[in-house]
């Protein structure tokens, strides 16, 4: 592994497998023409007030770019608790009805996910429910996508917090957090800590949520924890995208496409 670099800014780490991965903004897309194309679709079934986004298949908050470790500045830290991220204003936003509140019926829950061939006014429900219809109309199923390189990334975070060399990062920064008197496995896990966890982005910090936020800044900076971890990260992509170089770019192409086909089923829904 070549000489890792100490981390002391929040400034994004270029990962091998960013140039395989479509933006989040894209996948937002494909999620909402995915809602636009079912929609269609229990219309075209009798169900004319059923709305796009009525049942989601999808969550917003997995639209959020993630990582088990980025760097967190000490002294914001320790005078506004963890960083909390806005809904990114550059992602579409489904369009329902402010007042569509009705819950579905069973009828309609049956067209939807398929579990019934047809509806009681014999109209015959498309093999996997709309659910699978509006998916239908974005990817082309007959083409099958080589690799997922959103699941690379996933498995390339997994492995690098499973390497020795993170784990011992691990161990020297919860040795400095016992100094301050804190017991935690796992910064992640502290983060994630359901005493501020909730808070939402424009919600004050507490006392304790800032004590223990700037502590764990500090260690991990002292730690170079980020450090370790990210250029870990690097070494396992790069073996990631070597091993699959050509079913990454073969895969591109295909998702852009998806995301095109997406674009148009919202356009033509309006």
């Amino acid at each position: 592994m070549d000489s890792i670099p100490h981390i002391s800014s929040g400034e994004r780490i270029p990962m091998p497998l960013d140039p395989y991965i479509i933006s989040m903004k894209d996948l937002r897309t494909i999620d909402i023409a995915q809602d636009v194309g079912a929609a269609l679709c229990m219309k075209s079934l009798g169900f004319t007030e059923w709305t796009a986004g009525k049942v989601r298949t999808w969550d917003p908050e997995n639209d959020k770019e993630y990582d088990f470790l980025e760097y967190i500045d000490p002294v914001s830290a320790a005078q506004s608790g963890y960083p909390r991220t806005q809904p990114d204003p550059k992602l579409p936003s489904p369009k329902t009805p402010a007042g569509d509140k009705r819950r579905p019926t069973g009828e309609e829950m049956a067209a939807f996910n398929g579990s019934a061939s047809q509806t009681s006014t014999g109209r015959a429900v498309p093999e996997g429910g709309c659910s699978k219809e509006g998916a239908r109309g974005i990817r082309d199923e007959a083409i099958e996508l080589p690799v997922d390189a959103r699941a690379l990334a996933v498995n390339s975070r997994i492995s690098a917090r499973q390497d020795s060399r993170v784990t011992a990062a691990l161990a020297a920064w919860r040795s400095c957090m016992e100094k301050s008197g804190l017991r935690y496995p796992d910064p992640v896990i502290l983060r994630l800590n359901p005493e501020w966890a909730s808070r939402k982005a424009d919600a004050p910090a507490g006392a304790e949520e800032k004590r223990v936020a700037g502590t764990d800044a500090t260690c991990q900076r002292e730690v170079n924890l980020v450090g370790v971890y990210k250029t870990v990260r690097v070494a396992y992509e790069e073996r990631l995208v070597a091993a699959d170089r050509e079913k990454l770019a073969a895969a591109r192409p295909i998702m852009e496409a998806w995301v095109k086909n997406a674009e148009a089923v919202i356009a033509a829904a309006g």
